[in-house]
């Protein structure tokens, strides 16, 4: 990961359930962070349909979904899995230091 970004913390890796998110205030920023299947992402938190929190929903395979219609995210990417074409949402970088401490970089 890049040195160069403004690496915040977020809480520590206890606070996260093993296979779900949890929405963090970085700056401006609503950013869903997500542990699933031994890694660390994180995601713009608003759906661009309906403004629903994607932190809210369950994880699965990779993906994110919308509790306000169930359109899926990528994790990793941010684009849309399942729904209408043409959406996505921003991802950011995450990592978790050796003393458990979870930071996002903008």
């Amino acid at each position: 990961m890049s040195d160069d970004l403004n690496w915040r913390p977020v809480g520590h890796e206890r606070d996260w359930p093993a296979d779900g998110g949890k929405v963090v205030q970085v700056g401006a920023r609503r950013v869903g962070v997500y542990r699933h299947a031994g890694k660390w992402y994180a995601l713009k938190d608003i759906c661009p349909h309906a403004g629903v929190s994607l932190a809210k929903g369950p994880v699965r395979d990779g993906v994110v979904m919308c509790i306000g219609h169930g359109w899926t995210f990528s994790l990793a990417s941010g684009d849309l899995v399942s729904g209408p074409a043409g959406f996505s949402v921003a991802t950011y970088a995450v990592r978790q230091r050796d003393d458990g401490t979870v930071e996002v970089g903008t």
